[in-house]
């Protein structure tokens, strides 16, 4: 750090590192970048520096270690709704990287999931140099091969992608990781290990990611990054390194307040160029994708990602309503319960004795094996209920949460999942539960799907319980389908907000035939992050009830007499 030295700076008067001008007045880092695009970069543009980017330059280049002046962060989240001015941002990163730092041979790269966001970073980095006939002088843009060259031979920009060739042996002083929600696939997480490694051999190397908010269940390296930039914004993880700025509409209170999503404020918090910050984002632009998010209810995802940068559950526009479907807990939010009592649940419902069907939907390994339990309104109960029970592979839970991304061991912990031991779920437990629930219940019937239960399902006809295979079409399901989609819309369903029942129903997708029939699609097993067991065993389940005629026998002439 020959060129800094502990002074005062001449600009922002703050005691720290700075260099020393020809003017002689003393600058310190977070200045030096500050008008470096103030006054070099954006002005050919007619662009000027917003308070949210001055504030992120400064942060990221001016926090440096008092002992060595060195700067404090190797690497940077941010986030930020779409249309904030962020690619020129970006854009001008590797040209004060290659011109103003301190690096010996500085290479720095921008990086995105595929070649043509990659190419967006380096389209407005060459604009940036083609409007200054100052930076034209020092720096050389190559169009075809998108690289930016210092002319004097002392490093340069480069553009990688995911889905080109990637190349070990690179040694980024500079990444800068664009729209890092799509970075899904396996060649992106050895894209970002490739970079981050290549940048140990450096001083001081800088990783920025920069994205708005993506699909909670759909790009793990994403989600992992947001996580860790939360932790370390509201002080639950401390680091010296990494950097986080995120601007988001206030997602607690969206869940408490329905309307909050459609404010001003919500709109403001995300898009730190809104107009009431001192932008150029004008409010009723964003008010316009409102009013389609109001009308369409298959755009509201979109306008929650993009304008408010909010995470949603599914890169697919959501089937379920979540905040809807939030409000059929039935007087009863399971999520609450340090622990699951479902005696006490059944108490509190009402349900011994009363009429169900035990729809199955088995698995063996991959995923999870679901017990709904049925309820068909009856005199005082105009709802219908359903009692979820989830199965899993003791041995399979650690690999399942890491492509499943949800917390399995918890669940496991507090009684939502019945983990059996091994590597392949027990279906004796499923048995027993099925048992269980014909001594407390009136079952009914067990309408199961045949892969994986076919044999368990005789063993239950010996025992006297009627198993009714239903096959997993269009013809089978479409109506059951529908009845569940249109009965929670009118809150005509119960579900005490099971944890495990509510994140399948988050990620339920559906598919068609020609004639508007529709059913669950099953996510591909071993490529998906999603899991709609509970959801395919209430449907198949109510295949069944939905057709049955009206039983009004006594539940003792089916079952026998109940001790408890």
């Amino acid at each position: 750090m020959a060129d800094y030295r502990p002074d005062t700076c001449a600009y922002c008067q703050a005691d720290t590192w700075c260099e020393i001008r020809t003017s002689g007045k003393p600058q310190c880092r977070a200045c030096k970048v500050e008008r470096f695009f103030a006054r070099v970069l954006y002005p050919p543009l007619g662009y000027r520096l917003l308070a949210w980017q001055r504030k992120v330059l400064r942060d990221i280049y001016g926090s440096v270690y008092l002992e060595t002046g060195r700067r404090k962060f190797r690497s940077a989240y941010i986030s930020v709704g779409k249309k904030n001015g962020k690619s020129f941002l970006i854009g001008g990163l590797p040209i004060y990287h290659l011109l103003m730092e301190d690096e010996c041979n500085p290479e720095a790269y921008g990086a995105a999931a595929a070649k043509d966001q990659a190419s967006l970073v380096f389209k407005a980095a060459a604009q940036l140099v083609a409007a200054n006939t100052h930076l034209q002088s020092r720096l050389k843009v190559l169009p075809s091969t998108k690289r930016i060259l210092r002319r004097d031979g002392g490093g340069f920009y480069a553009v990688l992608s995911a889905d080109g060739d990637v190349q070990d042996g690179i040694e980024p002083s500079l990444a800068i990781r664009d729209e890092v929600h799509r970075w899904k696939t396996q060649r992106a997480e050895t894209l970002h290990d490739v970079i981050t490694k290549g940048q140990i051999s450096r001083e001081e190397p800088l990783d920025i990611g920069i994205t708005t908010a993506g699909a909670e269940y759909d790009s793990p390296m994403w989600w992992r990054e947001y996580q860790h930039a939360k932790k370390v914004l509201d002080g639950s993880v401390q680091s010296d390194s990494f950097y986080a700025a995120i601007w988001e509409a206030d997602t607690k209170r969206m869940e408490s307040d329905p309307e909050y999503w459609k404010s001003r404020a919500a709109r403001v918090a995300a898009n730190p160029s809104h107009e009431d910050l001192g932008g150029f984002l004008k409010d009723f632009a964003i008010a316009t994708e409102l009013d389609k998010a109001i009308s369409e209810p298959s755009e509201r995802s979109k306008y929650l990602r993009y304008h408010l940068n909010v995470p949603i559950q599914a890169q697919e526009d959501p089937i379920v309503d979540m905040p809807q479907w939030q409000l059929c807990g039935g007087g009863v939010d399971l999520r609450m319960w340090p622990e699951y009592d479902v005696d006490l649940l059944i108490r509190k419902w009402e349900l011994l004795e009363k009429p169900c069907w035990a729809g199955v939907d088995a698995s063996w390994t991959t995923d999870l094996t679901s017990i709904v339990f049925t309820f068909a309104p009856w005199e005082e109960q105009d709802s219908w209920t359903f009692l979820p029970f989830f199965f899993m592979a003791q041995d399979r839970v650690p690999a399942l949460e890491r492509i499943c991304r949800v917390p399995f061991s918890a669940w496991i912990k507090q009684k939502f999942i019945d983990a059996t031991p091994g590597n392949a779920i027990d279906l004796r437990a499923v048995l027993k539960r099925i048992r269980w629930g014909r001594e407390m219940f009136g079952l009914q019937e067990v309408p199961y799907d045949r892969l994986n239960f076919r044999t368990e399902a005789l063993n239950l006809i010996d025992d006297g319980i009627a198993a009714t295979e239903v096959q997993q079409s269009f013809l089978h399901l479409s109506y059951a389908t529908k009845f569940l989609l249109s009965a929670y819309g009118d809150q005509k369903i119960r579900h005490g907000n099971n944890p495990v029942f509510n994140w399948m129903a988050s990620c339920l997708q559906l598919q068609y035939d020609h004639k508007d029939n529709c059913q669950p699609s099953k996510p591909e097993r071993m490529k998906s992050s999603k899991r709609i067991d509970g959801i395919q065993a209430a449907v198949t389940a109510l295949s069944r009830a939905l057709v049955a005629p009206s039983n009004n026998a006594s539940v003792y002439e089916t079952r026998g007499i109940l001790t408890l």
